[in-house]
């Protein structure tokens, strides 16, 4: 039994890194994972990055912040609106092997 495992993400000013981070986020081999991505109100492209991924994936959620509330607050947010049973915190500008998830559960 594999049970949810809910990948929270906050993200502020990230559009460099986020496209590796996410890639590497949705290879993960673990079989039963949400994403819950917290955008801080971003001016730069992070949001529509996020967007464009949520919309071919339906395991993704966003959150938009309309204002900034900070990096612990934006994690809170988005550990509040988790549904798994085990959660796991990412920043936008990791890179995580395709094991990791399933490793850590291990």
């Amino acid at each position: 039994m594999h049970p949810l495992i809910s990948v929270v993400m906050a993200t502020y000013q990230g559009e460099k890194y986020l496209k590796i981070q996410i890639e590497s986020l949705l290879a993960q081999d673990y079989p039963n994972l949400e994403f819950i991505w917290v955008d801080d109100a971003s001016s730069d492209q992070s949001l529509s990055i996020l967007e464009e991924y949520a919309s071919k994936d339906s395991r993704i959620h966003i959150i938009e912040n309309l204002k900034n509330e900070g990096h612990n607050a934006a994690f809170e947010k988005g550990m509040k609106a988790a549904n798994g049973e085990l959660i796991a915190l990412s920043d936008q500008d990791d890179y995580w092997i395709p094991t990791k998830l399933s490793a850590l559960f291990n």
